[in-house]
């Protein structure tokens, strides 16, 4: 057992112990949420929680009036990140206990990746696991003392009151942990990556360690990774897909990626109706999900069907990218980029029904033929309904309804896209709450798709909108020296982070590749060289340039999350840019870098699975 997770345990231990503490006059400050450009934000900007914006103010303040910062992280489409407004920060008394005793911040994690990066890590550490909402409370200085996730009402307010109680009677104390904590946690960093200097590898290649490693995570019967919930792991069945091009024929990979993807497109992940991915399932069968929509997930899925379809020459699949993207551009998007999120609770805050449907409501839209026909091909009368209604799943294969019904299959077709216009006509009477904001790296990675979508011979409309985009995220959000997250009526949201400068670098070159407009590859170039002179220090990789509170010293590579990693995407934009290519500094940053990650990363190369295709390119 490593000594930070005895650090963790003896503050949770003295947290929890309850001691006699004087009262505290409350500080004149006020939420400043309201009417904030962030969706997130905004929409804790009547709580009576005195909620401050993450910057330089909110820690002085908790500096000035020596109290812990108490920061609050989650993002506009989480639905438990609702329940807790509800329950908690709705309530006086919770209230009064942060405005009194802490300084409350809330974070929009959309907005300051490395910071959310930087806190989950620590729950991790310290609980096991970690998601959002995410609370964590910091020391003045901004050293971690506690972390957690949802907590219903009553269990948040003991932990306030401890806490409270227990930084007035020894903050000296919980300090000194705090801080140990932090020196301990860089150190076992140090220890995963030993030596600042290069050090000697094997070229030997990832990809089979790749399909080894991923195959003590398959579930075998259901497809996908895991054996709770299910979430796409794009990254890694992109990478399982280039290992497939460059091996041997392996049939049991083959059949392992057609069922995952099969499973995605065909229950309940998909929504059949209007098209889209949700974030993920609850159970591993692929049947109740996440109701959030994110455009990060459906932009990488856009690009992984089309690459399957390619792979595996399924025009099941190529229909799947396109409706998917159909999707994106019927509703996520916004004059020249894409949004971020729909919820997952709906203008009443109910988890998912605006998806959901009943017998009722269906009698009333559809012919008692088309009635007949979704109750037989998409709703299972065994499967668990919500209040709400059930969701449509496909229960069997296009040929097993063709034989039940006796309709041929250009029949079916006809029937479903008329009930699904029906559908879809009484969908657009329900609320769905959207997050608006134009995130430059989540439509970096839609610039990925359009071009993927160009590239595999879709419509003139995925052209016409790659050419809006790129000149969004070249002319507005990049003004000529630096880039930023996102803009509101030309107000700065938030400063670009390592993340942005990836994803935008990649997009911006994939697009180049299909325009023919060289500007675009040319801006990509720069903004990778512009991420390895602000981001990359003695070998390891900084998430900003710009920390407001203690942080670690970097990582040898960021890992694969739901968004690839953004070290990979540097990488290999470096590595197939024609002006990077003849920069020696940059050749040789390249080079030790991958023998770094191949040296410290590669028996956790699933988790790095973006750089199995680099690595294997360049063995060094």
């Amino acid at each position: 057992m490593n000594r930070f997770f005895l650090y963790a345990v003896f503050i949770v231990l003295v947290v929890f112990r309850v001691d006699a503490a004087p009262a505290t006059a409350p500080a004149a400050f006020e939420n400043q949420l309201a009417n904030h450009p962030s969706p997130y934000l905004a929409m804790h900007g009547h709580d009576p929680v005195h909620w401050q914006v993450w910057g330089k103010a909110a820690v002085q303040l908790a500096k000035k009036l020596n109290r812990p910062l108490y920061i609050s992280s989650g993002y506009f489409s989480c639905r438990w990140c609702h329940v807790m407004q509800r329950e908690s920060y709705q309530d006086p008394a919770v209230a009064a206990l942060l405005n009194h005793y802490f300084v409350p911040v809330k974070v929009d994690r959309e907005l300051e990746p490395a910071l959310d990066a930087h806190l989950i890590e620590f729950v991790q550490l310290t609980r096991g696991s970690a998601g959002w909402p995410l609370n964590v409370f910091l020391t003045p200085e901004g050293y971690p003392m506690l972390g957690m996730t949802y907590l219903p009402k009553d269990q948040f307010l003991s932990v306030l009151k401890q806490m409270k109680e227990r930084w007035q009677s020894g903050p000296d104390e919980l300090r000194r942990i705090a801080q140990d904590a932090l020196v301990e946690w860089q150190g076992m960093r140090n220890a995963d990556h030993a030596s600042d200097k290069t050090p000697l590898v094997s070229p030997a290649p990832l990809g089979p360690k790749l399909v080894a490693q991923a195959g003590k995570l398959m579930d075998e019967m259901s497809g996908g990774f895991g054996q709770q919930n299910k979430f796409p792991m794009t990254p890694q069945l992109k990478a399982l897909l280039d290992v497939r091009r460059q091996g041997k024929p392996d049939k049991h990979l083959d059949n392992f990626l057609r069922l995952t993807l099969d499973k995605m497109a065909r229950q309940g992940m998909h929504d059949l109706v209007g098209g889209g991915f949700f974030r993920y399932v609850v159970d591993p069968n692929w049947q109740v999900p996440h109701y959030e929509k994110m455009l990060y997930d459906n932009t990488q899925l856009v690009s992984l069907y089309l690459q399957a379809a390619s792979d595996f020459r399924d025009a099941g699949y190529r229909d799947t990218a396109f409706e998917t993207l159909d999707f994106l551009l019927s509703d996520m998007w916004r004059a020249n980029h894409f949004i971020s999120s729909f919820s997952a609770v709906d203008g009443q805050g109910r988890e998912g029904a605006y998806y959901l449907w009943t017998d009722e409501e269906l009698k009333k839209l559809l012919s008692k033929d088309e009635f007949r026909l979704v109750k037989l091909a998409w709703f299972d009368n065994n499967v668990a309904r919500s209040a709400w209604g059930k969701l449509p799943r496909w229960q069997m294969t296009e040929a097993e309804l063709v034989k039940r019904t006796g309709k041929a299959p250009a029949a079916l077709h006809r029937s479903f896209a008329r009930i699904r216009q029906k559908l879809l006509k009484a969908r657009k009477s329900r609320s769905l709450p959207a997050d608006g904001k134009g995130l430059a790296a989540w439509n970096g990675l839609a610039l990925t798709a359009l071009a993927d979508a160009v590239e595999a011979g879709g419509d003139a409309k995925y052209r016409h909108h790659g050419d809006q985009l790129a000149d969004y995220l070249a002319k507005v959000l990049w003004d000529g020296e630096r880039l930023v997250r996102a803009l509101n009526s030309g107000r700065v949201l938030a400063d670009a982070s390592l993340q942005d400068y990836a994803l935008v670098a990649k997009g911006l070159q994939d697009w180049g590749r299909v325009s023919g407009d060289r500007q675009y590859t040319q801006l990509a170039g720069r903004l990778a060289r512009i991420a390895w002179a602000r981001y990359y220090r003695k070998g390891r990789w900084l998430e900003t340039d710009a920390p407001l509170i203690p942080m670690l010293n970097g990582k040898v590579a960021l890992d694969d999350n739901p968004l690839p990693s953004a070290t990979a995407l540097v990488t290999g934009v470096s590595l197939t840019n024609k002006d990077l290519k003849q920069d020696k500094k940059i050749r040789q940053a390249v080079s030790d870098h991958l023998a770094r990650v191949r040296a410290r990363l590669s028996d956790s190369i699933f988790w790095y699975a973006s750089y199995v295709e680099w690595l294997d390119r360049n063995p060094g």
